[in-house]
């Protein structure tokens, strides 16, 4: 995939992306976003960013916290329950049974493959959420697995595909866990020798040391979300 098309795939995905509005509010981010977001706000909706041809785009895992909304397809929050749990309808005599409702967000790489770990939310009333998790699993380096530089994230938020009863309006923050580099990194050292000379025949110690900069996670520039209070999961795969 060259950048032309890619520019293209991602513009016709935010256009789409501008007919929804179901009341979410998910906000989504990467490390190459800087201090921008971008935001979900419609079930079954998927917006892309593109993140150019980066020396390296290295996603470690999925981060953030997801509640449920009081809005689904096919069930209603009680007004008559205390708890404003979610019943399945109305019925020939009365009201539905309770349900759990279902909501997540997930990441597609470069239009192709979705990431394993995602971050989902299921309960029996609006308000259940996930805590604030960070969920690590495969390591992905995205220039070996495609084998092309271009980078493209897309942020899916669960819809009528994904549940039988979606949440149509569940809110919170969802980031990707990764290392990126724009370029490559500067890598410098030092080398350390035992002695200050060495007879001939004889052996000697020696030692170095590399520094390279960049790199490293990136917390998320949500201003409402503090990433250090993040239950950490890891995967039985990493």
């Amino acid at each position: 995939m060259n950048s032309l098309i890619a520019r293209f795939a991602l513009l016709c995905c935010m256009v789409s992306s501008a007919l929804a509005g179901t009341g979410a509010r998910v906000y989504c981010w990467a490390p190459h976003l800087g201090s921008s977001s971008i935001l979900l706000d419609s079930h079954g909706q998927g917006i892309g960013s593109y993140a150019g041809r980066p020396y390296s785009y290295k996603i470690l895992g999925v981060a953030g916290t997801l509640a449920l909304g009081d809005q689904c397809d096919g069930a209603f929050p009680d007004p008559n329950d205390p708890e404003n749990k979610f019943r399945q309808g109305w019925w020939i005599g009365g009201l539905g049974n309770h349900v759990n409702i279902s909501s997540h967000v997930k990441l597609q790489v470069n239009w192709a493959q979705y990431y394993p770990e995602r971050l989902e939310v299921t309960g029996d009333r609006p308000g259940v959420s996930t805590g604030p998790v960070r969920i690590y699993g495969e390591t992905w380096e995205t220039q070996k697995m495609f084998g092309y530089p271009e980078v493209t994230l897309v942020f899916h938020l669960a819809g009528s595909g994904d549940y039988s009863i979606p949440n149509r309006n569940p809110n919170g923050y969802f980031y990707v866990v990764a290392e990126y580099l724009p370029t490559a990194p500067e890598i410098t050292g030092k080398l350390t020798v035992d002695s200050n000379w060495v007879l001939r025949g004889n052996a000697t110690t020696v030692g170095f040391e590399i520094d390279r900069t960049g790199g490293g996670e990136t917390a998320p520039p949500f201003s409402d979300y503090d990433s250090d209070g993040e239950v950490v999961f890891m995967s039985s795969g990493s």
